[in-house]
């Protein structure tokens, strides 16, 4: 005779099914990434001590904070002698005197040509070079440098270049400021400020670059464009740093943008497609691919003995659900197990 204690013990060896439906549904939703701004790159603005001059005094200021600088632009004077933004592919080292010549001369000479003064890009420096120098200088109101026997000079100390070409102005010292040792007039910051995300494999799927993106924070929403997705990393879980791609989007300079360091939502609204659908539970992977696994009770008549396997092809996934290809094999309804 078996007791109520014997049939419970005969019960725990046996496994309890757990099935769900197939359905047909639409999965689309809004991807959200959370995601910070962050600031763009900065540089800092080093001045150098005029030749003859025994320490850097800034002298004058011809910018404010949050300009924007370009090549040609007249930032700073120290010690009398001023501080332009230039940029060449040759780095500046030297001072440039009549019938020098190199690579950094010619890269002088075409900066000229760009900035609308023409001498011949030749990479000697000879009296049309001197003469560009000179007219440039007289159109910032400035005199050119010169040597002791009177000819205009190239130098290079009075010059700095910036990544990219182009800056805000972030910091700026004040006339009657003392530079200190590292001579730093200011910091620029060379590209805009933009929002950096970190998104899972299956968000990243549905993000491209060049996508626009909404972007939400407390009391601003605009619209962006994703700019670059990485590669992707394994995360650290200590620093709370979940695995994942970095997306980067453009933040647009109209509105009121965030401060760096605040929180910003990406959002990406996708179009609605209906398919059929398997819950995520119900999906399983080997050397194979996915597939699911049929239940042994589909109920009204239909039976699988034995437990079919059908391999599907994934194309979507959403909150819990699996989209899938269409297949003979599965129907609205169709019982999957899903434990």
């Amino acid at each position: 005779m078996r007791t109520p204690l014997t049939s419970a013990i005969d019960s725990i060896d046996k496994k309890v099914e757990v099935s769900a439906a197939v359905e047909r549904k639409s999965l689309a939703a809004s991807i959200v990434v959370s995601a910070t701004m962050t600031a763009g790159p900065s540089v800092s603005l080093r001045a150098s001590i005029p030749k003859g001059a025994d320490r850097a005094v800034v002298t004058a200021v011809y910018v404010d904070t949050g300009a924007t600088v370009a090549p040609g632009s007249l930032i700073a004077a120290v010690s009398g002698r001023p501080v332009i933004v230039m940029s060449t592919d040759v780095p500046l080292y030297r001072d440039l005197l009549e019938g020098d010549r190199g690579p950094d001369v010619l890269g002088l000479q075409k900066w000229l040509q760009g900035m609308g003064y023409w001498p011949d890009a030749t990479g000697i420096f000879d009296q049309r070079t001197e003469n560009a120098v000179k007219n440039f200088y007289r159109d910032l109101q400035l005199t050119a440098p010169t040597s002791e026997d009177k000819k205009v000079v190239f130098r290079w100390r009075e010059f700095v270049q910036i990544p990219g070409n182009t800056g805000t102005i972030m910091t700026l010292v004040r006339p009657g400021d003392v530079l200190a040792e590292d001579l730093i007039l200011g910091i620029v910051q060379t590209a805009p400020d933009m929002v950096v995300g970190r998104a899972t494999i299956d968000q990243a799927d549905a993000l491209v670059v060049g996508k626009q993106v909404d972007l939400e924070a407390e009391g601003y929403l605009a619209k962006g464009t994703i700019q670059s997705i990485g590669s992707f990393s394994e995360g650290d879980p200590e620093k709370g740093v979940v695995p994942g791609m970095d997306v980067v989007s453009t933040v647009p300079v109209e509105g009121t943008p965030p401060k760096p360091g605040q929180s910003v939502s990406i959002k990406v609204h996708e179009a609605a497609i209906e398919s059929l659908a398997v819950p995520l539970t119900a999906v399983k992977q080997d050397d194979r691919g996915p597939y699911v696994i049929l239940s042994g009770a589909q109920g009204q008549g239909q039976s699988s003995p034995t437990p079919e396997r059908v391999d599907i092809t994934v194309t979507e996934q959403r909150d819990g659900w699996v989209a899938i290809e269409e297949t003979s094999l599965l129907q609205p309804g169709t019982l999957v197990i899903v434990s």
